[in-house]
C-alpha cells in the first residue's frame, strides 16, 4: 500500500505548479497519514459513463481548472480542457 501510495503521488503531483513530494514529507507525519489509508479491490459489474466536466464549479474555480490542464499540456488534458471551455459558453 505504501509503495502505491508513492507512485500515485508522484504521478500526479508532477505537472502541479506546487507539487507534493512524498519524499520531503516527515516520516512520522507520512507514517500516521498512511494509517488512515485503506486499500481494497473491487470487481466492477458494470460501468455507466457520465457526462461531467466541472460544470458545477463557479466560474473562478471552472477557469482555474482549466489554467491547470492547459499547463499539463498532455494530449489528453488539453483535450479536457478544451471541451469544458466549449461546454461553458
Amino acid at each position: 500500500m505504501i509503495r502505491k501510495s508513492y507512485c500515485i503521488t508522484e504521478k500526479y503531483e508532477q505537472a502541479s505548479q506546487e507539487p507534493i513530494s512524498v519524499h520531503k514529507i516527515d516520516a512520522q507525519l507520512l507514517e500516521k497519514e498512511l494509517n488512515g489509508i485503506v486499500g481494497f479491490e473491487i470487481d466492477i459489474q458494470e460501468l455507466q459513463a457520465a457526462y461531467k466536466l466541472s460544470q458545477n464549479k463557479d466560474d473562478n474555480n471552472h477557469a482555474r481548472i482549466i489554467d491547470e490542464l492547459e499547463k499539463n499540456a498532455d494530449e489528453l488534458s488539453l483535450s479536457i480542457a478544451a471541451q469544458m471551455k466549449k461546454q461553458r459558453r
